[in-house]
């Protein structure tokens, strides 16, 4: 099964990062090139700016499996990174989730509803399995939408993701949702939907919710190809 990392990092004010015109933007698709083609690095990168805060980078990586991870974190990590402080200011997480299989395709549609709903550290598998039931139970509605290409969903697999504006140094277990749409203008539709704010309501009223987050992003992409690298803009 594939592990994805999910990191959210800040942007220095007034760059650019994902226009491949300007300095920055060159060391950040120089660097995500760098670990996609490095050895043991990751299958697929997405990265992309927040959308409604564009002062956060969002940035994806599909591995084999943690360990791979760590290993390439140990080995060339630091050789990938060695530029990413003259744009990024600071990570506010880097965790892994496992997500149902049409992860990639909701990653690559030209915009993305990613929705992160927070948990207590301690709740239980029962809890979790009976989430990931109500929101597959939920995929043949949201799949109505004639301009959702893919929904995919998981649990994270630590328990300790920082929640984002929350309490100092609080901390939680994490589900995420990924909602792939065909346009910016077929996204803000859907967020108008019933169908969208049913889905909102079906995840605001699981059980033991501590918040609920949801945001945008069109991501770009990188995936690994021994013959030929191509980036994909979306």
């Amino acid at each position: 099964m594939t592990i994805t990392e999910v990191g959210c990092m800040g942007v220095k004010p007034s760059l650019d990062v994902i226009n491949d015109s300007t300095t920055e933007g060159q060391i950040l698709t120089k660097l995500y090139k760098y670990v996609v083609t490095a050895p043991g690095g990751p299958l697929r990168v997405y990265w992309g700016l927040e959308i409604e805060n564009p002062s956060y980078l969002w940035a994806l990586f599909d591995w084999n499996s943690i360990q791979d991870h760590e290993n390439f974190a140990k080995t060339l990590g630091q050789e990938a990174a060695k530029e990413s402080p003259k744009i990024l200011t600071h990570g506010l997480f880097t965790e892994h989730i496992t997500a149902t299989q049409s992860l990639p395709v909701a990653l690559q549609s030209p915009i993305t509803e990613v929705i992160l709903a927070y948990f207590p550290s301690d709740i239980s598998s029962a809890q979790k399995d009976a989430a990931i039931t109500n929101l597959k139970n939920s995929e043949k509605d949201l799949l109505i939408f004639p301009d959702i290409g893919a929904l995919s969903y998981g649990w994270g697999v630590e328990s300790d993701f920082p929640v984002r504006d929350g309490q100092e140094n609080q901390r939680a277990s994490i589900l995420m949702s990924f909602i792939g749409l065909d346009s910016i203008d077929a996204h803000t539709k859907f967020r108008k939907t019933p169908t969208f704010e049913k889905l909102l309501s079906l995840i605001k009223n699981m059980e033991k919710i501590m918040k609920l987050e949801s945001l945008s992003v069109s991501f770009r992409s990188l995936t690994r190809n021994t013959e030929e690298e191509t980036i994909e803009d979306m």
